[in-house]
């Protein structure tokens, strides 16, 4: 993979991960209510509250993949411009 892919992956990458951190949000807020009382109510907060965690945590875990990628996408670059600068010094 070139380095622009890996840039992009990487990019792809953040970008699921923000939608992943926040999937649950909305469903997480609505037993929270004060209209959401019933029988069930700490039950199904509970379970939010765990599918909460695990979207956060996978969140992070993207992010840190990201961040691996980038770093491989920095070093592809750098690759590149050797290789680009050892054919503009090759004698023609």
């Amino acid at each position: 993979m070139t380095s622009a892919d890996l840039y992009a992956k990487a990019r792809d990458l953040d970008t699921l991960a923000d939608d992943v951190e926040t999937c649950v949000d909305v469903a997480w807020g609505v037993p929270r209510s004060p209209e959401w009382e019933c029988a069930n109510a700490d039950d199904v907060r509970g379970a939010l509250d765990q599918w909460r965690t695990a979207a956060r945590t996978s969140a992070r875990n993207l992010r840190e993949e990201a961040s691996r990628v980038r770093g491989e996408a920095g070093r592809a670059a750098e690759r590149e411009q050797d290789e680009r600068d050892a054919r503009a010094n090759q004698p023609q």
